[in-house]
């Protein structure tokens, strides 16, 4: 089957392909979003390609998104995957698209942050590797409501063999708190932030000057992900600033992953300089309250590196393990920066554009 690049025509074709396997539709809108992405001024790419039949329909897809990475002052440029799924007359056929994806030139690397238990098992036979590898399995949640929890596993084993009869189930454990724009007090020098802040400019620069391979956080990228058209919820954004200099942040972002899954709080980024550890279990006790204050049944970190693992702290002991397979996958290329160097949290990957937000309610 031929392949090519995905265009705004294939739009239709690929929301279908998505609702297929029960993954959210992405609207022109937010299409045309992803095709803005300020990297690709830098790294041209295509966002994604397509796998086609011999009558042209859209068989299969495979989503690509460049991020810069910065090692001090030099640039550096990935590719990671996401969205792959093919059709069952296509079965075998995410190996070609694979390939596609490998071949793409000018990148030190092509990755995935978020690959789910099914398909890391291909990544796996392509050469992909763990990365980092003590915690590439490794994905935390703090549960807040356990028998909503409960009641998301005990309605996914109903319709684990009818999935029919999920979709007739209809939209389910979304709380109706979570549209309440209540303030929630923060304590501990954590405060709300936006990019345009001058003193997350500072922040960004800091934690460019610690020598590590950081994915851009630049202030132009930050606003451009806060602009997501598909999102109904605002991001969250917090500082951690006891005196008034930025020296940690977190962003998240609220999703429900279908219609009988609960709210979760999924956090996209904690990232703290060495020199303020603390301000991690800071930022995690706001995100917290945030999320009970919206309705979440859980806080969840997709995502975590050795770090960060230690600046949990006491979090980190009460943390749900989640996971349990290699969802962290790379593929350096020589002559790239080092690996090593990389502590990867889930704003390297693609988790913030595969999320699906909550539905807004129609009255």
């Amino acid at each position: 089957m031929p392949i090519r690049v995905f265009t705004e025509n294939d739009i239709s074709a690929v929301n279908d392909l998505w609702q297929s396997v029960w993954w959210p539709k992405r609207s022109r809108a937010g299409w045309r979003w992803l095709m803005e992405n300020p990297v690709l001024k830098d790294a041209p790419a295509p966002i994604g390609w397509v796998l086609t039949d011999a009558t042209g329909e859209v068989r299969g897809f495979l989503g690509a998104l460049v991020q810069k990475f910065w090692l001090r002052d030099e640039a550096h440029y990935g590719l990671t995957g996401h969205s792959l799924v093919v059709a069952p007359e296509a079965r075998g056929s995410s190996r070609h698209l694979l390939h596609t994806l490998l071949s793409e030139p000018g990148f030190f690397t092509c990755y995935t942050l978020n690959a789910n238990a099914l398909a890391y098992r291909l990544y796996w036979k392509y050469g992909f590797k763990p990365c980092p590898v003590e915690t590439a399995e490794l994905k935390l949640s703090w549960v807040l409501d356990p028998l909503i929890c409960l009641e998301g596993r005990l309605l996914r084993w109903a319709v684990s063999d009818h999935p029919s009869l999920a979709r007739r189930v209809g939209e389910r454990l979304l709380p109706g708190k979570v549209w309440k724009k209540e303030r929630v007090p923060f304590e501990n020098g954590v405060r709300p932030l936006h990019p345009s802040d001058p003193a997350y400019e500072v922040f960004w620069q800091a934690m460019r000057a610690q020598g590590r391979l950081v994915a851009d956080r630049s202030p132009q990228v930050q606003r451009w992900r806060m602009k997501d058209p598909d999102l109904t919820i605002p991001q969250v954004m917090l500082a951690y600033a006891p005196e008034d200099e930025v020296t940690a942040y977190a962003t998240a972002i609220f999703a429900k992953g279908n219609s009988i899954e609960p709210l979760v709080l999924e956090i996209i980024d904690l990232v703290a300089l060495d020199e303020a550890p603390e301000g991690v279990p800071a930022l995690m006790e706001a995100l917290i309250k945030i999320g009970r204050a919206h309705g979440a049944a859980k806080v969840r970190l997709s995502m975590v590196n050795a770090q960060l693992l230690s600046q949990l702290g006491e979090y980190a002991q009460t943390a749900r393990r989640e996971g349990g397979w290699n969802h962290a996958q790379i593929i350096p290329r020589q002559g790239g920066p080092d690996i090593n160097l990389w502590q990867p949290t889930p704003y390297d990957g693609d988790l913030n554009i595969s999320l699906r937000p909550p539905p807004k309610r129609v009255a």
